[in-house]
């Protein structure tokens, strides 16, 4: 089963399935090439100065703010935040062009930073100034209509919760938000045929891209606190969560368990077969190789859900973080020789042979060319 099956293959499959008629790919051909046509009207090095022209228009319009005092009256600054995220989620939804768009892109998040900045300049606390964040990044992620924006939005949000559940439950919260990131992104991967039907299926491709970025950000955050003994100088650190590494590591252990067994049903493979035992032996071995170092369960579910969407992206993603989870892991002080080396040698081994074993058991297809 090739990553990236040819749009010829989509649609006879698609046919055979009666999904489609007939004359579906003719129309979805002729569809395609007026886009190219479109897309590649305007050379991208004349994009690329329209949105650095928008960008500076954006700041000119908020520096006339700026030098008419309103940054003094904090509720007039966050009342300015607000106009600017409506009026750029207007401007954004009613006009086309690339200087329009990424002069919205700019004032819709400049209006972020700015209501993030003035509330907490009004109340001086960091809770309500990343409630305000997680409300307004959520309301940009549904009205805004931009992939990048969404993208940028999911990091502020999971920032400004994460920021919340470090207040009130301290290193708990980060290995809390660690787990939620993740089986949200395996989540909206996983279901993806199925969600993106719903209303927020246009956002649903921007959202998982940007959680499953976010899973290993927050891993390496997590790791970084531990070795660098950060968690400490806050007083909330290993002695209120003793085995915080070892339960995440197990839960994010189960998610990727599940992510294989929703991957083996919906390939029409059996989970309960040889091959199937062989899979949940190997990541449950991977696993216990590596219980305090959850940065690498985790990026084998994201690579198994990649896989599955052939999502390119998620898959590199997952690639380079296995890697730098497997060297990050190897650096650990708080880890023997030996053990490091056991445990890298042993997931290498689980990882080669879970690949032979399926590579075994696969049925094999003729490869097919891609359709130009």
């Amino acid at each position: 089963m090739s990553l990236r099956p040819s749009l010829r293959d989509v649609f006879q499959g698609l046919q055979r399935e009666g999904h489609l008629d007939e004359v579906a790919e003719s129309r979805a051909r002729t569809t395609l090439e007026a886009l190219q046509r479109t897309s590649t009207a305007t050379p991208w090095f004349v994009k690329v100065l329209t949105g650095i022209g928008a960008w500076m228009s954006a700041s000119f319009i908020l520096s006339f703010f700026a030098c008419i005092g309103i940054g003094q009256n904090e509720v007039a600054f966050i009342l300015l935040g607000v106009v600017c995220c409506v009026a750029a989620t207007a401007l954004r939804r009613l006009s086309s062009g690339a200087f329009l768009e990424q002069l919205a892109l700019a004032l819709a998040l400049a209006g972020l930073g700015i209501v993030t900045a003035g509330v907490a300049l009004e109340t001086g606390e960091a809770q309500p100034a990343a409630l305000a964040n997680l409300v307004f990044s959520a309301a940009l992620i549904i009205a805004f209509p931009d992939s990048t924006l969404r993208v940028i939005a999911t990091f502020t949000l999971v920032g400004a919760a994460l920021v919340l559940l470090w207040n009130f439950l301290g290193i708990l919260g980060v290995d809390l938000g660690v787990f939620v990131c993740a089986a949200l992104a395996q989540g909206l991967l996983l279901y993806q045929p199925r969600l993106a039907a719903g209303r927020m299926g246009e956002a649903l491709g921007s959202l998982s891209l940007g959680l499953a970025t976010c899973v290993p950000a927050l891993l390496l955050v997590r790791s970084s606190m531990r070795l660098l003994d950060v968690e400490n100088w806050f007083r909330f650190g290993d002695a209120s969560a003793p085995n915080g590494p070892l339960v995440l590591t197990l839960l994010l252990t189960a998610l990727a368990l599940y992510a294989a067994w929703h991957t083996m049903n919906e390939l029409d493979l059996e989970p309960a077969s040889t091959a199937g035992a062989g899979v949940f032996a190997a990541l449950t071995l991977m696993a216990v190789l590596t219980l305090h170092t959850p940065a690498i369960i985790a990026s084998i579910g994201l690579l198994l859900t990649g896989f599955l969407r052939r999502n390119v992206v998620v898959l590199g993603l997952a690639v380079a973080f296995l890697v730098l989870s497997g060297a990050w892991y190897y650096y650990d002080l708080s880890l023997t020789l030996l053990a490091k080396s056991g445990a890298l040698v042993g997931s290498g081994a689980v990882l080669l042979a879970l690949r032979w074993f399926l590579f075994r058991r696969a049925p094999h297809s003729p490869a097919t060319a891609e359709a130009r």
